[in-house]
């Protein structure tokens, strides 16, 4: 009996031994399984993150040229309206003009050739600016051009036509020196290491380069592909090999001119986070568990600010910026009550008509224009995009002569550019609700845009539905 419980117990422990055994190495083929797969998933979240970077330094990149464009629309408007650009009035309004941080410098090109910079000094830009050439294509951005007043050095001028009577009397311009542009934009991935450069489809010239200061046009990179790739306006992302090592570019076109933007991150920085892993592994006998722990944090991590991305892009228009729909309802969700909360309901006139004579283009071009107009109005927090051509302003203690004041300079700005809104607004109560608040000031939209329509004799589509429930 005690020979058979021995064998007993020696054979339980050998199998308890075998059971360890298989169990520690199924856990390092498991472990090892998982960061391969791991290190798999690691490299598609770069791609994506990279190509994600992209896209928003070319948001960020148009929203300061198209703010600015709007700034000196309005001035070009004003300088219109003097007698002369030579005027006392005109050098006032470039002195108090308010160069920002991408533009360094203002000036007005007249149908001479000549400059009329800050303090009303005048200089020849022969050789450097074209009046003819540049007045033929409207407002533009140029490429890169010699400046007037700092040597060697090269600039980007956005150009904004001054019209008096239906004619151009002359060009408003700014200045963007390359690096100005280049500070535009901050990465927020791989530790800030993203390096970008601004390629003209045209010329193939690097417009902004802080990627590789070597290279001043797409022809002096050693990939014809590549080349062709951005010239056509295509957006890809790929791996390429450098002077200065491996790199990621990852690129596309940008609706501003005719412009490419391409974002280059070094390979060791894209996938430091998977060769640590790596290394990690040599030593997870000595603390597995350690690591394993770590690991599922980061990812954690990861997965936390990549949901916290998904919800800031759910409630973002796409088009033009605004906080959307889905945006809207949440607000109006959480509003308790109505007094002191103004309802400002914006509809845009000829949209559908625009759409069918001029194409979708011309139409998603009429309401960016409309929606930063509105920002710079209202603020971008208070203003939402709930339908294709409907936006809603929500904003608290103004009065009823304020919010006329401001509709009127929002209407008169939009006019400037040829385009139309219908408007009505509500003031809020402590007997109105939010649902009553909001209807009125669409019904009044809408006899304002019956009265538009009727003015320029064309029947009104009718948007409002029996019974809708517009919240």
């Amino acid at each position: 009996m005690k020979f058979s419980s021995a064998k007993q117990t020696s054979s339980y422990q050998g199998y308890s031994l075998l059971a360890t055994v298989i169990l520690f190495f199924s856990a390092i083929l498991l472990l090892t399984g998982f960061a391969l797969r791991t290190h798999t998933l690691t490299r598609k979240q770069c791609y994506t993150e990279l190509s994600v970077s992209t896209k928003e330094a070319m948001q960020d990149l148009e929203t300061h040229f198209r703010s600015d464009r709007v700034s000196l629309r309005m001035l070009a408007s004003m300088l219109s309206q003097e007698e002369s650009l030579s005027s006392i009035n005109v050098s006032s309004y470039l002195d108090i003009y308010d160069v920002n941080s991408l533009i360094s410098n203002i000036g007005i090109l007249t149908p001479e050739n000549t400059c009329i910079q800050l303090r009303g000094k005048e200089i020849d830009a022969s050789g450097v600016m074209d009046y003819q050439k540049e007045v033929l294509l409207g407002e533009h951005i140029s490429n890169l051009q010699p400046s007037l007043t700092t040597g060697d050095s090269m600039v980007v001028r956005s150009f904004m036509p001054i019209r008096r009577s239906g004619k151009t009397i002359g060009l408003l311009y700014a200045e963007m020196t390359p690096s100005n542009i280049a500070r535009a934009w901050s990465p927020s991935i791989y530790n800030g290491s993203c390096t970008f450069c601004i390629i003209s489809r045209e010329t193939g010239e690097l417009i902004v380069n802080n990627w590789n200061k070597n290279i001043h046009y797409i022809s002096d990179l050693d990939s014809e592909s590549l080349q062709n790739s951005i010239l056509e306006g295509k957006s890809a992302f790929r791996e390429m090999q450098t002077e200065q090592g491996d790199v990621f570019l990852s690129y596309m076109p940008m609706e501003l001119e005719n412009w490419e933007i391409m974002v280059s991150v070094r390979k060791e920085e894209v996938f430091s986070s998977a060769d640590e892993i790596e290394a990690s592994m040599k030593w997870f006998l000595a603390g597995i568990m350690a690591l394993l722990s770590l690991y599922l944090a980061w990812m954690l991590r990861i997965n936390h600010y990549s949901v916290l991305h998904a919800k800031k892009q759910a409630n973002i228009d796409i088009l033009t910026g605004l906080q959307n729909r889905n945006c809207y309802e949440n607000y109006c969700e959480k509003i308790k009550s109505a007094e002191r909360l103004a309802c400002i309901y914006i509809d845009a006139n000829g949209l559908h008509e625009l759409n069918n004579t001029k194409g979708h283009l011309a139409g998603d071009q009429m309401l960016r224009f409309i929606a930063d107009t509105l920002k710079i109005y209202f603020g971008e927090d208070t203003v939402y995009r709930i339908g294709g051509d409907e936006f809603i302003v929500f904003d608290k203690n103004q009065s009823d002569s304020k919010i006329q004041e401001i509709l009127e300079q929002v209407k008169t700005e939009i006019e400037r550019n040829q385009y139309h809104i219908s408007a009505g607004y509500c003031l809020g109560t402590k007997k109105i609700q939010l649902k009553e608040l909001i209807k009125t000031a669409e019904i009044r939209m809408y006899e304002e845009k019956k009265k538009y329509y009727e003015k320029i004799g064309r029947p009104v589509r009718n948007h409002i539905k029996e019974g809708e429930n517009i919240l």
